[in-house]
């Protein structure tokens, strides 16, 4: 009688199940033309299955011969659980990647916890106050705190994109598990947490009033809600707006002057403040029937029995609160399509010649300041510098007052920031920096190049600086003194950042980001070197800016000239040696700075 046994694949695993559930065997007895009748009218029997591999999962491959695949899918919960659960596992892993990068955000926490508490006390005192007091106050400064949640979205664009749909549009989800995962989501970070801290302080506003502490609760969920679909429903419309380059050009250029106009507004705000305090109550009064403002008026209206306007108002809440679910959807959906699609566009303009590099010598540090030099102009990254000096113009006028020590500052740090600006050229180019390198560009060409490309545009704006000095404060005689200053700042910081970004490199937005963008690995080890870049460059520029304070103490022209000479004499030694030295180091570490910049995500 022959021996039966299972058959083994090649690799020794045993044969999957063949379609009629039973285990493939085969017989070592004689061969066929020994078979009965029987066994010679049977149908052959099916070849052996390929060993399956056990690191492909069951949901995705082929069902058997014969037979429907079941798929499972996650309800709305559920997807919204595990989208929340890899935003959580994600910014765990961003805090534990690095002890610098985890002080940073314990020392961000922190300063935000401090502000926070301030608010919080001022929330406790006003518990003590009237209802009408109360509710006026609450109406004015939530409305601020959920426009700042729909609006920050908006002005920086593509910062946080932890669960941007471009990423998960390859996914089987729903689009309103996705939206669901979103808004969950926002409470995993800083300004979710304090914004849940702060909804529970504006509890205790009602304290002496059970009936308006009871809706306030409801209130609050309502107001949390409205914050974060908000601000989703404004990040899917600001991805779809910001399809295009110019586009996110705009927003990210529009989010750093607001960040620089802050001290200002701040300033005019409370200012503005004290002079318009009695309608404050009136204001309060329009904006509680407003999407902003309704929410928070609600307690009060409550606390005083008027049921039919709570009611009102409540109406007005969630007819909100559905038209952004309802727009967050279908922006969401439409991201979704598109980023499954891949539509790219082509524009169909033409162009001729080569722009910039015709108008530049034709040697290799030629071609390095053309194309730094159309960077500075097209890339956003770059060109936020240009806007910046304008608005940082404007902040030291307003905050200068009467004094005018901050007009007296402001050239000086204008050419400070441009010179200093190169130092991030090489982390900016990211893996178009192999160009360079296969090209076997000098590095002295290299370093030259950019240095050109930033005067081209730094002298410009520094005497743009030096005009609205001489405007503000009329020092006719200490001019060449200042501009003696400022080129020791300008040419000689050159020379410093040439060295120094030829030898170290910190993480920076990659390309195509918004300028908003925090890079990952940047930490605070980095913040630190910049400031101690710009401590030695302000250092080197000591002697113009010594005979600066003995021509102001003596009044004598001659050392304001002195100073000009000594400025531009020392920014072309500094200039000219750290251009040698410079290149010196990037030949030596070329590859390495390379292998640097492309990490940068």
């Amino acid at each position: 009688m022959a021996a039966t046994g299972v058959n083994q694949t090649p690799d020794g695993a045993l044969p999957e199940p063949s379609a009629g559930g039973h285990d493939a065997a085969v017989t070592d007895g004689p061969g066929p033309e020994t078979r009965g009748p029987d066994a010679a009218s049977a149908a052959p029997a099916p070849a052996a299955a390929p060993a399956a591999d056990a690191a492909v999962p069951d949901s995705v491959r082929p069902a058997p011969a014969g037979q429907e695949r079941v798929t499972h899918r996650m309800g709305v919960l559920e997807e919204a659980r595990r989208l929340a659960g890899l935003k959580w596992r994600i910014l765990r892993n961003t805090l534990t990647r690095s002890t610098w990068v985890l002080v940073g955000t314990i020392l961000g926490g922190l300063y935000a916890l401090f502000i926070l508490g301030m608010l919080l006390t001022g929330m406790f005192f006003l518990g003590t106050e009237p209802l009408e007091v109360v509710t006026a106050a609450g109406v004015l400064v939530g409305s601020v705190l959920l426009l700042g949640w729909w609006l920050m979205p908006v002005l920086s664009a593509k910062a946080d994109a932890t669960l941007d749909p471009a990423r998960l549009a390859l996914f089987p989800l729903s689009t309103t598990g996705l939206l669901a995962g979103q808004v969950i989501g926002a409470l995993i970070g800083i300004p979710g947490v304090l914004t849940v801290i702060a909804l529970a302080g504006w509890l205790l506003t009602w304290r002496t009033s059970p009936a308006a502490m009871t809706a306030s609760v409801v209130c609050a969920v309502l107001a949390a809600l409205l914050a974060f679909t908000g601000a989703r429903c404004a990040s899917a419309l600001a991805a779809r707006i910001a399809k295009g380059r110019r586009s996110t050009e705009i927003i990210s250029i529009l989010s750093l002057l607001l960040i620089v106009l802050l001290g200002p507004i701040f300033a005019s705000v409370a200012t503005g403040v004290e002079r318009v305090w009695d309608r404050l109550p009136t204001w309060a009064s329009v904006l509680g029937w407003s999407p902003l403002g309704a929410v928070w008026a609600i307690p009060g209206d409550v606390g005083t029995a008027e049921w039919g306007t709570a009611l009102a108002r409540l109406l007005v809440v969630l007819v909100t609160l559905a038209a952004l679910v309802a727009v967050a959807r279908l922006a969401l959906g439409r991201a979704l399509a598109d980023a499954a699609g891949g539509a790219a566009r082509a524009t169909g303009r033409s162009a001729t010649g080569i722009g910039l590099l015709d108008r530049f010598p034709a040697r290799p540090w030629g071609a390095v300041a053309a194309r730094s030099l159309i960077y500075w102009l097209k890339d956003p990254r770059y060109s936020a510098s240009l806007i910046m000096i304008p608005a940082l113009s404007a902040g030291l006028w307003f905050l200068g007052g009467d004094s005018g020590f901050a007009m007296w500052v402001l050239p000086m740090m204008i050419a400070l920031l441009m010179a200093y600006a190169i130092s991030a050229d090489i982390s900016y180019d990211n893996t178009a920096f192999s160009l360079h390198l296969l090209a076997s560009v000098p590095g002295r060409a290299d370093r030259l190049g950019r240095v050109v490309a930033m005067l081209v545009v730094a002298t410009p704006l520094v005497a743009l600086g030096l005009v609205l000095w001489l405007v503000w404060l009329q020092q006719w005689p200490a001019l060449p003194a200042m501009a003696g200053v400022c080129a020791a700042l300008l040419l000689g910081g050159g020379g410093v950042v040439s060295v120094v970004s030829a030898r170290y490199t910190y993480p920076t937005p990659p390309p195509g980001a918004s300028p908003m963008k925090t890079p990952q690995g940047f930490t605070v080890l980095n913040l630190l070197l910049q400031f101690v870049l710009m401590a030695l460059m302000v250092l080197l520029a000591l002697p113009p800016l010594v005979l600066l304070f003995v021509h102001l103490g003596t009044g004598a022209a001659v050392w304001s000239w002195a100073a000009l000479a000594v400025g531009l004499a020392e920014g072309a030694i500094l200039l000219w040696t750290g251009v040698r030295v410079g290149g010196k180091w990037l030949e030596a570490r070329g590859p390495e700075l390379l292998q640097e910049v492309a990490g940068y995500r």
